[in-house]
């Protein structure tokens, strides 16, 4: 398998033989053919399942990480333990994730996301950090979701908003402004009404 650099590997993972492990990005391509011992790596936590896909060098995962395939984990983030990283599902650098975190498949988390503990990213939930791409200076406005809070499938979180503790993010929404803690948000552009009684409880991750 394709190990780069000082990465490091946990005790009892599976790695698959075709998964880009430490990937280099930025001035550490240039390392590849002269240096290639100073690629920094990334790092695995134990009992670690990691299958097709690439994590980058500097990214770090925890223990007991569950990946599906095709995923892509770029450099600098930092992930808890006991996470799924689903089936072509995204992550890009500079994200901050907490511990039990469900990722499904196709969703997608840009640049400078920080996710709390127990979050749900249902199929092809999609987090934005940008306005007005290509048309501005890019100034991303990074998302903030806080523990234990859903967010379901085909659903669009626009740049800047913070989802609260509990919220419960509908199926298809489209979620352009901040949602308080333990709030149901549905439509486009996504509405609040209040949480039925059902769903005030911490999700069942972890």
């Amino acid at each position: 398998m394709p190990i780069f650099g000082k990465s490091k590997i946990g005790d009892s993972c599976f790695i698959d033989s075709t998964a880009l492990i430490g990937y280099p990005h930025g001035a550490e391509l240039n390392l590849l053919k002269e240096n290639p011992d100073k690629i920094e790596g990334c790092e695995i936590g134990n009992d670690s399942t990691i299958r097709p896909g690439a994590i980058y060098s500097t990214a770090k995962v925890g223990n007991g990480t569950r990946t599906g395939h095709n995923f892509l984990i770029r450099e600098n983030t930092i992930i808890g333990d006991g996470c799924l990283i689903g089936t072509n599902v995204v992550i890009d650098n500079d994200c901050n994730i907490g511990d039990n975190c469900s990722f499904q498949t196709g969703a997608y988390i840009p640049t400078g996301t920080k996710i709390g503990n127990r979050v749900f990213l249902g199929p092809n939930a999609s987090l934005t950090n940008d306005k007005s791409p290509l048309r501005t200076e890019y100034n991303p406005e990074p998302i903030t979701i806080e523990d234990d809070a859903t967010i379901g499938s085909n659903a669009t979180l626009m740049p800047g908003i913070t989802v609260g503790e509990g919220a419960f993010v509908a199926g298809g929404a489209v979620v352009t402004k901040d949602v308080p803690a333990w709030t149901l948000a549905k439509g486009c552009p996504a509405i609040f009404s209040e949480l039925p009684e059902s769903l005030k409880k911490p999700n069942r991750l972890g």
